[in-house]
């Protein structure tokens, strides 16, 4: 039972990391193209209260964002579509 109860806390632990693993690369995309660091990119499109920096950079980093893509390509982004930057590279978050 305690195996079993441990295995179910590491799953839950490193979930959220795994969400983003497989989108590393985009996410240095986003980054370099808002100006923003990797970690507030994965705050803004990924699960933000997990960052320690949460109350004091959330809402610059989204208004960043947001300012840099445009209100439609960031909502598309945050649904899950794949959007394209001014770079031409092709993004999309999967959540």
């Amino acid at each position: 039972m305690k195996r079993k109860l441990e295995s179910c806390l590491l799953a839950l632990a490193l979930l959220p990391g795994l969400a983003l693993a497989g989108s590393s690369a985009q996410i240095r995309d986003l980054a370099a193209a808002t100006g923003l660091n990797e970690r507030d990119v994965q705050m803004v499109v990924g699960a933000h209260t997990a960052y320690p920096q949460y109350l004091t950079r959330y809402d610059w980093a989204r208004h960043r964002v947001i300012a840099v893509l445009g209100a439609e390509r960031y909502n598309d982004l945050m649904a899950g579509r794949e959007i394209q930057l001014d770079n031409g590279i092709r993004v999309a978050i999967a959540k």
